[in-house]
């Protein structure tokens, strides 16, 4: 019997031992830098819109725990909870927040430069879907 036998030899074993570089030390420096930059980003809310809401003497600002926060812009743009919406949106959310917990409140923070006619726009929409706790909020 020979001893190349039916493995084919000295250079069919040698295929067999060789293989393909290791990746696992790259999978884990790319994971722990995955998590390094994870953790130290710095994540910012930026809203739609900038809004400057009025000043006023009485610091007393009352924001209601429960609240469905709504931002009037100075040209009449709507934004719900940081996200900008039209009237027909803004009137499907109120409503849902209301089959959710009746005694949600709205809070309008509308800029110093809206028109009067959009904060009452927003109030009638709310009263429509039977919310009846409504703040309108000041700047500090």
């Amino acid at each position: 019997m020979s001893l190349r036998g039916r493995t084919g030899g000295l250079r069919a074993r040698r295929r067999d031992q060789s293989s393909g570089v290791d990746l696992t030390p790259l999978i884990d420096i790319v994971f722990q830098l995955l998590i390094f930059f994870l953790l130290t980003a710095t994540f910012q809310n930026n809203p739609a819109f900038n809004v400057k809401l009025p000043k006023a003497k009485n610091r007393d600002v009352s924001q209601e725990p429960k609240a469905v926060v709504v931002t009037l812009s100075s040209g009449g743009e709507l934004e719900v909870d940081g996200n900008q919406v039209d009237a027909r949106e803004l009137e499907l959310r109120l409503c849902a927040a209301a089959k959710a917990d009746a005694t949600t409140g709205v809070n309008i923070k509308a800029d110093q430069a809206t028109q009067h006619q959009f904060v009452v726009q927003v109030m009638d929409i709310a009263k429509t879907c039977g919310l009846e706790r409504l703040a309108i909020l000041h700047g500090k």
